[in-house]
């Protein structure tokens, strides 16, 4: 079996060197722009929110349960896409460490979807904002853009970590795959 750097072959996939740095690079671009646009969209609600229902935020515990747990789930992708970047080596992929991140990823992809679902089911049961107006367009375009930018912050950091082979071939001055 071959050796990379005094370990086995099997602890380390080798990667094409432009394939490596953009995975440094582009997880933290993903990872910031995950983080800016969660807030962003959080931020537009609560501005959206003021004037049609006279306060930013649900007087309801469970309302605001119901708008933040969809957001912190996208910023924990956030901040297991920023940590993509441990599982390079070099020019080399920890095998151990990315396996570890992809099961993070879908951990925090499934809290996301689960937390999606509550919302919306929050949204259409419970009258949130005490003035009888149940599942609010609002609460839809919040809930659907944080299972949105979540999505791609998911498929990024797959892509981060479990290169596809034709993609390597892409990156690869010289194809040996």
């Amino acid at each position: 079996m071959k050796q990379y750097y005094g370990q086995q072959a099997a602890e380390y996939a080798p990667l094409p060197a432009l394939f490596a740095a953009r995975v440094r690079t582009a997880s933290v671009v993903t990872g910031v722009a995950l983080t800016v646009g969660t807030l962003a969209v959080f931020g537009l609600t609560a501005f959206v929110n003021r004037p049609l229902h006279g306060h930013s935020l649900p007087r309801e515990p469970l309302g605001i349960a119901a708008l933040l747990l969809p957001m912190l789930s996208v910023l924990a992708i956030a901040v297991v896409v920023l940590s993509a970047r441990r599982c390079l080596q070099g020019d080399y992929l920890v095998i151990a460490r990315a396996r570890g991140t992809r099961a993070a990823l879908t951990a925090c992809f499934t809290a996301l979807s689960v937390s999606c679902l509550l919302a919306l089911g929050v949204s259409a049961l419970v009258d949130l904002w005490g003035d009888h107006a149940r599942l609010g367009f609002t609460e839809l375009l919040a809930t659907f853009a944080n299972f949105a930018i979540g999505l791609i912050g998911y498929s990024a950091g797959l892509w981060f970590v479990r290169p596809s082979v034709s993609t390597l071939e892409k990156f690869s001055d010289h194809p040996i795959w």
